[in-house]
């Protein structure tokens, strides 16, 4: 019974259970002979497009629509475009639309989900219009991002509610007046629509990136949101291109990385961190690149992005051994305005050595490390240029504040102070144009600065007081000053990269009076005492001062240490006299000058005794007492613009000949003796033109010395034709030099060159009369020289004290010409025809010898005597 009651029970069930599949499966079919009616009724094709179109908030169209039933009711697109009028223009292969099935049975289409493969997608933003070019437009970021997400949202939250948005492969194209064209490949997009709200994540590369990662969810009511940003391989150069186009600094970064959380809120805030591997800093005014030593990295930064600008908040900032953490607001509307402030900094010695080198500072200006930084407040605008107010701490050293304002053509440093144990002191300056103004107070001594600098020692100096000062270049009456000040032991010498010291200085100031009651500066050695005033004129500022020095030796000021020294100029000076380009003279008044000596490598004026009379547009210089190699010297020196003259009147009495010699040449002359000189010289002109226009007259006689080595002479001698003819009169000449009596030289200087109207050379062994032109600008010469030999005729003398015609004949002579450079001329011998009347005259005349001695300039050579029979 048992058995036989449960057969009966299972065959019932089956029984029913096939008979309720054959239902199911006759619903089955009958709804899907109705669903297929409902699907290729022409309003649902309609609908599925309106619903994709308001869902895009555009324009959907298409070549074919498929719809399928299984697995799930849906539609496949092909040939699909996209426009959103204006901004987006796609296209792509196939679209799946996924519809909801409940729907479908009342002739509705709700999309489930939207898939999009390998879809190409064109963005075009349109330029600003005029409105926002004129200010009109609100510059609040939160609304162009509301403007820009909002539609495309709103539809999506409307009419695609509870959607799935696939879209993989596709490629993008963003192009704007404003911005740099971007680019993406590989873009994979997965978006989810829920009730309140859109999340999605989204992958692509791109021109600007390598790989690039972005998560996010947006609420469909107020569009807050945040998302998480991933970038590897950034590529921001173009757009810092673009922005920085007008800067004079633009930056490269090569390569870089980005990771970042962003929220909005009717604010947008971003907390990231930057790596740069490697960048180059390029200064685009003169095109230079410099090469950062290392990476820089920024870690930490909180960016938030509201209605009025964009805050920066504790950026983690550092390269090589300086690191800082800085805010900044960034404002932007009708002006842009950066603003902000350093809480704390660190800079380490290979950071400065870097800025040394690519700043090209002073090597003895070098600060020591580390220095600590703290800026309350940096602030940079277009109309207001560049705000600073920040310290600085040195170890061991002293707090140095500085408060300024910069924009180009103006600097205003509202105070800068110095303080530390040894020192408090504050200085002030403003320069504005040819304008400027500035004070010091306090106490300054040269140990706190020592401290500053990496490796100067300074000797115990200092500088006090309160002083005042204001100049402006383009109106010099109105100078003034106020105040005094004092300082001793001031070494300069790390500054100006030259040997100066100040040993005590004191000055004092009454508005338009400035009075240096004691000032001694040693220079390399060269110790100076300074004492005067200066005060405004009515044209200017005027000096009256007196400079004494127990000696200048000129080396020693000239002197620059090797490491130092200028480079050649690669270009060549302005054309003009440079003398053209000192007027009017910023200073007039007078400067008087008493040296014990003034030297200037082998030479010597001793002593040097000066005024230096300053006008507008005249100086002149007038040298009282001078005496250069024992020869005085008294000049006066006179520039205007058109100009230059002077004027020198040279003097000597029974002085020695080889001192003076060697002092003023060293062209291997050589002669002793003494000798008188009596010179009246003039010149006028530009500074090229004063040796050309000498012109004055020169004598001088020198006596009873010895001639060692002259060239002048000595080529003479050596001609063979002379030779020949002391050979004959049996005269000697010493190879180491030989006595003579007297040398005259009368001439002037003129027209470039110096005209020799009479010269002698006598000696007891040979006589010398020349004529002829020295040029002063290159040396070159033209002599007629007369040269007889004097042996027989100093036999007779010694024998015959009274010569007259008791010498029963004549002296023999032989005309030669002297040409070329005159510290090594050429000689030639010349014809009867050069012995001039002239040139035969001074032979007798300068030598004091009978008119008659020359045998006559037509005569003719006498016979010479038959040979004696044997």
């Amino acid at each position: 019974m048992g058995k036989a009651s449960n057969r009966r029970r299972w065959s019932k069930a089956v029984r029913y259970s096939a008979f309720s599949l054959a239902a199911i499966v006759v619903l089955l079919v009958a709804a899907g002979l109705l669903l297929r009616e409902l699907l290729d009724r022409p309003e649902v094709e309609a609908e599925i497009q309106s619903r994709l179109s308001r869902a895009v908030n555009g324009q959907i169209a298409w070549e074919s629509l498929q719809i399928r039933l299984l697995p799930s009711p849906r539609g496949v697109v092909r040939s699909v475009r996209i426009e959103l009028p204006g901004t987006i223009s796609a296209r792509a292969e196939r679209l799946d639309a996924r519809l909801r099935l409940m729907p479908l049975f009342r002739g509705r289409a709700e999309i489930a989900s939207i898939n999009v493969s390998r879809p190409v997608i064109q963005v075009d933003l349109a330029p600003s219009s005029p409105a926002k070019k004129k200010g009109k437009a609100t510059s609040d970021p939160f609304d162009a991002y509301r403007s820009a997400v909002g539609a495309v949202v709103g539809g999506i939250h409307e009419f695609a509610a509870n959607t799935v948005l696939e879209i993989e492969h596709a490629a993008v194209e963003v192009r704007g007046p404003d911005i740099p064209e971007i680019r993406l490949r590989d873009l994979s997009i997965h978006a989810r629509t829920g009730v309140k709200g859109l999340d999605f994540e989204a992958a692509a590369a791109g021109n600007s990136w390598d790989k690039l990662k972005l998560s996010a969810h947006i609420e469909f009511d107020s569009l807050a949101g945040n998302a998480s940003l991933e970038a590897a391989g950034l590529k921001p150069q173009v757009w810092l291109d673009r922005y920085l186009a007008k800067s004079p600094v633009g930056v490269a970064i090569p390569a870089a990385s980005l990771r970042a959380q962003i929220r909005t809120d009717g604010k947008t805030s971003f907390d990231g961190r930057f790596d740069a591997s490697a960048a180059t800093l390029e200064i685009l005014r003169s095109g230079e690149r410099v090469l950062l030593p290392g990476p820089v990295n920024l870690a930490g930064a909180s960016v938030t992005v509201s209605s009025k600008g964009v805050k920066v908040d504790r950026a983690a900032l550092s390269m090589l051994d300086a690191d800082t953490l800085a805010s900044a607001t960034i404002t932007y509307g009708k002006e842009l305005r950066v603003e902000g402030a350093v809480s704390e900094a660190k800079v380490g010695e290979k950071f400065l050595a870097w800025i040394w080198q690519i700043a090209d500072l002073p090597p003895q200006l070098a600060l020591k490390a580390p220095i600590r930084i703290a800026a309350r407040r940096i602030a940079w605008s277009p109309k207001h240029a560049l705000d600073v107010e920040a310290t600085a701490g040195f170890d061991s050293g002293p707090v140095v504040s500085i408060d300024l304002n910069w924009m180009p053509g103006a600097l205003n440093i509202r105070r800068a102070a110095l303080k530390d144990a040894r020192s408090d002191a504050a200085i002030a300056l403003r320069a504005k144009g040819r304008a400027m103004e500035g004070s010091f107070s306090g106490s300054l001594g040269s140990t706190s600065i020592e401290a500053m600098l990496k490796s100067t020692k300074l000797p115990t100096g200092s500088a006090n007081g309160d002083l005042r000062f204001a100049f402006d270049r383009d109106k010099p009456g109105r100078g003034s000053a106020q105040g005094n000040l004092k300082g001793e032991d001031i070494d300069l010498a790390w500054l100006l990269r030259r040997p100066v010291k100040i040993a005590r200085i004191e000055l004092a100031a009454d508005n338009t009076i400035l009075r240096i009651s004691e000032a001694s500066v040693i220079w390399a050695g060269q110790r100076a005492a300074l004492r005067g005033e200066l005060r405004r004129g009515a044209g200017g500022p005027v000096i009256d001062a007196q400079i004494d020095s127990p000696g200048i030796v000129v080396d020693a000021l000239l002197a620059v240490e090797p490491a130092v020294e200028a480079p050649a100029a690669t270009e060549a000076p302005p054309p003009g006299d440079w003398t053209s380009r000192q007027w009017p003279l910023p200073v007039t008044g007078r400067i008087a000058l008493r040296s014990d000596f003034i030297k200037y490598g082998a030479r010597e004026i001793a002593p040097f005794v000066a005024t230096l009379a300053l006008e507008e547009q005249r100086a002149r210089l007038d040298l009282t007492q001078a005496q250069l190699c024992g020869i005085s010297m008294p000049a006066a020196l006179e520039a205007t613009p058109k100009g230059m003259s002077g004027s020198v009147q040279l003097f000597a009495k029974k002085q020695q000949l080889e001192h003076a010699v060697h002092c003023l040449s060293n062209e291997g002359v050589l002669i002793t003796g003494e000798f008188d000189l009596k010179a009246d010289l003039a010149t006028r002109g530009k500074v090229g033109e004063l040796a050309r226009n000498l012109e004055g007259t020169v004598g001088a006689e020198v006596r009873n010395g010895t001639v060692r080595k002259f060239a002048l002479l000595g080529n003479i001698l050596s001609l063979k034709t002379v030779s020949d003819l002391f050979e004959k009169d049996g005269t000697k000449l010493e190879n180491t030099g030989f006595p003579y009596r007297r040398i005259v030289l009368k001439g002037r200087f003129q027209e470039g060159r110096f005209a020799v109207e009479e010269s002698a050379f006598h000696s007891s062994v040979v006589g010398l009369a020349a004529t002829g032109w020295i040029s002063v600008l290159d040396f070159k010469t033209k002599l007629s020289v007369l040269v007889a030999p004097f042996g027989r005729l100093d036999q007779i003398m010694r024998k015959v004290p009274i010569v007259g015609y008791v010498l029963g004949g004549s002296l023999t002579s032989v005309p030669v010409g002297v040409s070329g450079d005159i510290r090594d001329p050429l000689v030639v011998p010349l014809g009867p025809e050069a012995v001039t009347s002239e040139l035969a005259g001074i032979f007798t005349r300068a030598l004091k010898l009978p008119a008659n001695i020359l045998a006559p300039l037509n005569a003719k050579p006498e016979a010479a005597p038959p040979p004696e029979r044997p």
